[in-house]
């Protein structure tokens, strides 16, 4: 749930985001609410580092963490990422326009 993951921030102000290419800003973003969800879903971080050993360039929480996404070089990387995850977890492959 949302609200416990926000009671749980930190609120510590870490600055505004950076700026730049999309790559840079997404390498270089973060979500300050990541550690306070894994600390109440600790499966959060196991798909976080499952996605990460994926091959993609960049995998993170959203929001609150009711969902993680990876992004990756190209379609190829991104479908064979999708085929080798548990066959239980929910997916959904995109393009970023």
């Amino acid at each position: 749930a949302t609200g416990p993951v926000f009671k749980g921030w930190d609120q510590i102000d870490r600055g505004p985001m950076p700026s730049g290419d999309l790559r840079t800003m997404a390498l270089d973003g973060r979500n300050d609410l990541e550690p306070s969800a894994i600390a109440l879903v600790p499966q959060i971080a196991d798909v976080i580092a499952a996605l990460q050993a994926s091959g993609a360039w960049l995998a993170r929480m959203s929001g609150s963490g009711a969902t993680c996404f990876a992004l990756y070089d190209s379609p190829e990387a991104r479908d064979a990422a999708a085929d080798a995850l548990p066959p239980d977890w929910w997916r959904l492959a995109g393009k970023l326009r």
